[in-house]
């Protein structure tokens, strides 16, 4: 699969098979998602990826998540999923990366947002599909939980992926939404000549 076709045919899947993803793909996934541009205050460890295995563990580690968002969610929208006993923070995923930048480095958000990105990019072209979850955010943040995922100290966790094969066959619909395009260009005058407007 070329790029192209991973960029258009890439969807956020949330029911996921069983069997899990063999560690060949998440080390190849990885070593792609770390050719995303960083900055040079990135210097020399602009992301690190922690993989977690196991679905029982990690539906644990959900309701876990689930649980703190609901005590600790900030007062505004965006947190109503938190209240329905029913939703599942990582989707029954068997697998999740989470990608943390350094605490320090004020840029760390966006840089692992463009890892995230080519990550589920190129988990799609391999196979397995993910879901790039923020509901885990508040939870994985937590000092503590760093600590039991064994988060280096230093790094803020900043993206969280459920992986897994998908249970269904992806859809074959369009998933983009159509941009608003807006051309800044040269204007040429009548002489020839060009400049910016």
């Amino acid at each position: 699969m070329d790029a192209i076709e991973a960029i258009h045919g890439r969807r956020s899947i949330r029911h996921f098979r069983d069997d899990p993803t063999p560690r060949a793909i998440f080390e190849a996934a990885i070593f792609d998602a770390a050719c995303a541009p960083y900055t040079p205050i990135s210097r020399p460890k602009p992301w690190i990826f922690t993989v977690i295995e196991g679905k029982e563990r990690i539906a644990a580690y959900g309701e876990r998540a689930l649980a703190y968002a609901r005590e600790h969610r900030p007062v505004r929208e965006g947190y109503a999923w938190a209240d329905d006993p029913s939703f599942s923070v990582f989707h029954g995923a068997p697998t999740v990366i989470v990608i943390s930048g350094s605490s320090i480095n004020p840029l760390a958000l966006e840089e692992c947002t463009r890892a995230g990105q080519i990550l589920a990019l190129s988990m799609h072209a391999r196979g397995p599909a993910s879901c790039w979850v923020g509901s885990p955010n508040l939870w994985v943040r937590n000092p503590n939980v760093r600590a039991e995922l064994e988060i280096a100290d230093g790094y803020t966790p900043y993206a969280v992926f459920a992986i897994g094969f998908p249970a269904a066959p992806l859809s074959a619909s369009p998933s983009a939404i159509v941009p608003q395009i807006t051309w800044v260009a040269p204007v040429t005058r009548s002489n020839g000549d060009q400049f910016i407007v």
